[in-house]
């Protein structure tokens, strides 16, 4: 499939703040996943001589991923913990605690 190599698009206005008009662009399309843009892909945007150039953030990138890693390790580390002294801690199911028997 071959691409434009310009996209024709239009500045709209969204809200932003205190309802002030605030100028925006949207950009979508299946053809920016073929020229290597995906859905949750972190960029740089870099205003430049009254241009944008988007822009991938490998660093971004590693730097959640890294994230994502480190808290899953954590996760796992904290749910082996809690599986350890929970068992230390749980009574027998019929245990009278406290009481006293009445069948002694």
């Amino acid at each position: 499939m071959q691409h434009k190599e310009y996209r024709n698009m239009t500045v709209t206005e969204m809200s932003g703040y205190r309802y002030k008009p605030t100028p925006a662009i949207r950009i979508s399309g299946q053809w920016l996943k073929s020229v290597g843009f995906d859905i949750g892909d972190k960029i740089l945007v870099k205003c430049e001589n009254g241009r944008l150039i988007i822009t991938p953030d490998t660093a971004g990138m590693n730097l959640a991923e890294e994230e994502k890693t480190f808290m899953e390790r954590e996760t796992k580390k904290l749910h082996e913990r809690f599986m350890k002294e929970h068992q230390l801690c749980v009574a027998e199911p019929f245990a009278d605690y406290g009481k006293e028997s009445a069948y002694v």
